[in-house]
């Protein structure tokens, strides 16, 4: 940036401003401007209004802020478009902490106009304008890895694209997600909308190999938490196409990371994360197999799996303090009295952290099937049935037949009442 190009731009600053004189030729006019203008120009918001003028005060900086931010994105866009940002770090990303301006973004205080500034600035336009509109778009999501390793090369530039990359598989899942929502959410609407299995399935495959691309790469605890919303797109895939042969290709990467993370990572948090979506995974895909049971109660003596063979066993993981899961007890009750003698069994799972309280709830509430705890099963030293299940958001409620096979992946109100009177009749 030569001194000519510092003085005209410094002589333009001194213009009054409006949102279209903004320039954006160049990433370092523009980056430049937006620094200067940001110094000389602040946007203070008082948290507190006292009174009408300041109140007024705030709504003006309020629309001031959102005026230049809506030139920024569409300046960055432009330059997205035109190519002109720097396609790599500079060989030195070193900090002249002379000539100190606020910088841009509201991302960073006091940061100097530098070389290394301005390319992390041009790196950050880069994503804002790519993850604004990221899709399944193959260009787009091939310059989303393109920068990766030079965006990583600046530490404090780490955290922004974590979040934008996981911004931008968030509204590439939505492709996918919104109309299974959507109809979900209003199942009496009809609507032509709803895109045919096949469409939808090539989404799902295709943002899920990319979320567990970034997932296996950066297994921190908030992009973990992030995985509930692939794992309930995966549910709702499931119930709207449960003969789809695409469900088994869009899980399988992520369940690949699962078992990974919990293999190399140390931080017993991130592996619960992990213990728990792989289990989530598992359940979806129940339907049909296998379900074991197993356990301990609060006496600490274990549950005797053999003593389940024939019956049909309904599981149940709940809570204390889980206010569904208490409100379900008096219909199961009724179909425990109903059934039970005919060979229908239910096993509790409590999932409290604290044993006491599920003491007292059973003191003051008996109930008549056999309850295990999650914290005697694990001081028994058996593994975690609530994680092998994936039981977080709880209720969780399976059903298996006589063959040990779940047959009922929400096994509550008319669904379960069709199902077990299908199986013993009236």
């Amino acid at each position: 940036m030569n001194l000519l190009f510092l003085l005209l731009t410094c002589f333009a600053l001194d213009a009054e401003w409006t949102p279209d004189t903004v320039p954006s030729k160049s990433p370092d006019e523009f980056l430049y401007y937006y620094q200067r203008f940001l110094h000389v120009n602040p946007f203070p918001i008082n948290q507190n209004p006292k009174n009408d003028e300041e109140k007024w005060k705030n709504a003006m900086n309020h629309h001031q802020s959102a005026l230049l931010y809506a030139k920024m994105s569409e300046a960055a866009e432009s330059l997205t478009r035109s190519d002109t940002l720097p396609a790599a770090a500079p060989k030195e990303l070193k900090k002249d902490k002379s000539n100190k301006i606020h910088g841009t973004w509201n991302l960073y205080k006091n940061i100097p106009v530098n070389a290394a500034d301005l390319w992390a600035e041009s790196c950050f336009l880069k994503y804002q304008s790519l993850a604004h509109e990221s899709d399944l778009n193959p260009d787009k999501i091939a310059m989303l890895h393109e920068f990766a390793t030079e965006i990583e090369q600046y530490a404090v530039l780490t955290p922004l694209f974590l979040s934008l990359k996981r911004n931008a598989c968030l509204r590439s899942l939505n492709f996918v997600r919104k109309p299974m929502k959507d109809r979900e959410e209003n199942p009496s609407q009809k609507t032509e909308t709803m895109p045919a299995a096949p469409e939808l399935g090539e989404k799902l495959v295709a943002v899920n190999i990319l979320f567990a691309e970034f997932l296996k790469k950066f297994p921190n605890e908030d992009n973990m938490k992030t995985a509930e919303v692939f794992l309930d797109t995966i549910r709702l895939f499931r119930s709207y196409f449960p003969d789809s042969n695409r469900l088994s290709d869009a899980v399988e990467p992520l369940r690949r990371v699962f078992i990974d993370v919990q293999k190399r990572i140390s931080d017993p948090l991130i592996r619960e994360y992990a213990e728990v979506y792989e289990g989530m995974l598992r359940r979806q895909e129940l339907l049909g197999k296998t379900m074991p049971i197993w356990g301990a109660d609060l006496n600490g003596k274990m549950l005797d799996a053999a003593s389940l063979e024939g019956k049909v066993v309904l599981l149940d993981f709940w809570a204390t303090w889980c206010g569904p899961c208490v409100g379900e007890f008096p219909h199961l009750k009724k179909l425990y009295e109903k059934y039970h003698g005919k060979g229908f069994e239910i096993i509790g799972f409590n999932v409290d952290s604290d044993s006491k309280k599920l003491t007292a709830y059973l003191e003051r509430n008996p109930l008549p099937w056999r309850t295990l705890s999650k914290e005697a099963t694990k001081q028994a030293g058996l593994p975690s049935l609530s994680g092998y299940y994936g039981a977080k958001q709880i209720p969780v409620v399976l059903l298996r037949n006589r063959a040990g096979n779940a047959v009922l992946l929400d096994a509550r109100g008319e669904k379960l009442d069709e199902i077990l009177e299908n199986i013993f009749g009236e």
